[in-house]
């Protein structure tokens, strides 16, 4: 592609021819490279010769204005009339011995009727095509180039090498593709320029086409095709697929040259959905259309669907079994109404198809059941199938019931731990096989604790243990069932007892030499294993009799505390008892007197001594009250003496002396 940016402009550019000769140079300059038909032109022919003539002569029917110089001639053309536009120029030069030079300049002379012809109005895709364009006329021929664009992108140019007269024809250039979807929209444009120099070229003329494409290669395909039924609403869908522009495809339903109210939708970019709704109000055979067009192309030819539908009349059937009590026989009986066409019926027990006998219109069968326990809940099942004489399927309903047979109560079980531990929850389930619904009953040792399925007990005592049962009654009978139950606790009510005598949180006292038998008694459930620790010895397990230790002669390595342990699994329960001896007892009381008679003596010397004291005089006196003495020192505090200890004797001989 030559470049506009390489193009110049037409008013800067001068051609200019100049030729020397025997010293001398002549030239002609134009004041445009090039002149459009019926344009204005300036030529100037000049020299450099200072005695010249000069001599510039055109073909027949140019008449310049012409300007003469010294040393040039400029033409003015106002309306260039002539394609084959040559200007000549001659110069004789006297002053160079009458020396000639001739130039001649061919100015190409062009005209800006660019056409197309039109594509049609939306191309197929992948169907071939072609863009044809038809340049200006241009003199000389060979300076033309005609170039298509796809967009902004060269995809095809064409030039020729001969001058020609543009009366020789126009110069065209014929674009051949196959038309594709990314061709939709697009701008083909066809530029027609004119070289001027081998690096320079101008753009004379232009013409454009936007493409539209369509794909449609198939026609519409309704995809309901079975039989329908009369009075039922039905949707039926029409579908095509590889079409291009999707959104300007048109999809419609006809019946009897009627369209239908229809839902257009879209499920991928290239396929179109049409969904409508009908509700046939008559049996026999109709015809549906489904037609697919671009509605904005109206050159391109709509393609369509049709469909034959066999529309039916076939009711759902019916089934009816009556409620029935066990052993008594039931009838059941199956039954279809307004039907079009030829009917089969058949019964089945799941999936057994039952032998039966049609009744005389031929559209109701029945079976004889002898009802038992084992069939309530029985599915049994009426299966009508439709056979149309215009279309291949077979049309099936199904309609399914049970059987419900009643019975009295039976299987009755309770569920359930037997054995409680004391304390905790414990919860009993009754059930039992009946119809209809069951009653449900609870006694205890004969007497009535509780209804329905379930008995709860939040805390188990001792008292709860004992025999339950269930009674299961409802309107054909009743039946019953029991349940043992037992209750287990930790060990309880621990005691001891020596020499057959119960002892309780005090000490027992035993002689030297004397047969002591300590038992051991507790309760619980389970069974409880009872262990002794003795002084000394520590934990011993069972003895010979459960709980009982027997000391032959007893000594006083059998003082100490005896401890029973009752436990179980559940848990444990521990007692203890001391055992003395009573020689060491009195020993204990004597050494007590002892101590008491030995507390008296110092008592009683106390005493005596203090008495003794009070009759000799013998006091000590501290804060004693002063006692006035006509002896004492007049003028001295009585007060500042106290008597603390001081002997009485020793006192009087002071006074005395």
């Amino acid at each position: 592609m030559i470049m506009y940016s390489r193009s110049i402009s037409l008013f800067a550019l001068l051609l200019v021819v100049t030729g020397k000769l025997n010293g001398f140079e002549v030239s002609i300059k134009t004041n445009t490279p090039a002149v459009e038909f019926g344009h204005s032109l300036e030529v100037t022919c000049s020299t450099m010769c200072n005695n010249q003539t000069m001599i510039m002569e055109y073909k027949p029917g140019m008449n310049p204005n012409r300007t003469h110089g010294d040393k040039f001639i400029t033409d003015r053309f106002l309306s260039i009339q002539k394609w084959d536009l040559t200007v000549p120029c001659t110069v004789i030069c006297s002053s160079a011995g009458k020396a000639v030079q001739e130039r001649k300049l061919v100015v190409p002379v062009y005209n800006r009727n660019l056409s197309i012809v039109p594509p049609p109005e939306v191309l197929e895709v992948n169907k071939p095509y072609q863009l044809e364009c038809t340049g200006p006329k241009v003199y000389p021929k060979n300076k033309l180039i005609l170039t298509w664009l796809r967009e902004n992108e060269t995809i095809a140019n064409i030039s020729t090498e001969k001058p020609g007269f543009p009366d020789d024809g126009p110069l065209k250039n014929v674009l051949h593709f196959n038309a594709s979807i990314s061709d939709d929209g697009l701008v083909y444009t066809c530029l027609a320029e004119l070289i001027l120099d081998s690096d320079t070229t101008k753009r004379i003329a232009g013409a454009f086409v936007t493409l539209q494409t369509y794909s449609f290669p198939e026609p519409p395909r309704i995809l309901n095709r079975d039989s329908v039924e009369v009075n039922q609403e039905t949707t039926l869908t029409c579908e095509v697929s590889n079409v291009y522009p999707a959104e300007k495809v048109r999809l419609r339903w006809f019946q009897d040259g009627e369209e239908w109210n229809s839902v257009v939708s879209r499920s991928n970019p290239t396929t179109v959905q049409t969904t409508a709704t009908w509700i046939p109000r008559e049996t026999g055979l109709t015809e549906l259309n489904c037609m697919a067009d671009f509605q904005d192309y109206p050159s391109v030819s709509s393609k369509n669907d049709s469909i034959t539908i066999d529309v039916y009349a076939f009711s759902n059937p019916e089934i009816q079994i009556p409620i029935t009590t066990e052993g008594i026989p039931v009838n059941i009986t199956c039954s279809v109404l307004n039907v079009s066409g030829e009917l089969q019926l058949r019964l089945k027990k799941g999936s057994e198809i039952l032998v039966n006998r049609s009744a005389s219109t031929g559209l109701t069968i029945y079976h004889t059941v002898n009802p038992r326990a084992e069939l309530n809940g029985q599915q049994f099942t009426c299966e009508a199938k439709l056979t149309l004489h215009h279309h291949p399927n077979t049309i099936v309903k199904r309609q399914s019931t049970t059987l419900d047979v009643q019975y009295s109560p039976r299987k009755a079980q309770i569920s359930g731990k037997q054995d409680w531990i004391e304390g905790e929850s414990q919860t009993l389930t009754c059930r039992a096989d009946a119809n209809p619904v069951m009653n449900v009953s609870w006694f205890k040792d004969g007497k009535t604790i509780g209804s329905g399925e379930t008995l709860h007990i939040p805390s188990v005592q001792l008292g709860d243990s004992g025999q339950y049962m269930c009674r299961v009654r409802n309107d054909i009978g009743s039946t019953n069932s029991s349940h043992r139950a037992e209750i287990l606790y930790k060990p309880r009510n621990t005691t001891i007892s020596v020499n057959n005598k119960t002892v309780s949180g005090f000490s027992v006292f035993i002689r030297v030499y004397d047969e002591v038998t300590v038992t051991c008694h507790s309760s619980g459930n389970p069974q409880v294993t009872l262990t002794w620790e003795r002084p000394g010895q520590g934990v011993t397990g069972e003895t010979d009799l459960p709980g009982v230790l027997h000391i032959s002669q007893a000594t006083s390595e059998h003082q100490g505390i005896y401890k029973c342990r009752a436990s179980n699994k559940l848990g444990t329960d521990e007692k203890q008892v001391e055992i003395k001896m009573e020689d060491n007892v009195w020993k204990m009381v004597l050494i007590i007197l002892v101590i008491i008679l030995i507390l008296l003596v110092v008592l009683v010397v106390a005493c005596i001594r203090r008495n003794r004291a009070q009759k000799t005089g013998h006091y000590k006196v501290k804060n004693a009250a002063p006692h006035r003495n006509q002896e004492t020192p007049s003028g001295i505090d009585q007060e500042s003496f106290p008597l603390t200890g001081v002997n009485s004797d020793r006192v009087l001989n002071n006074n005395h002396s």
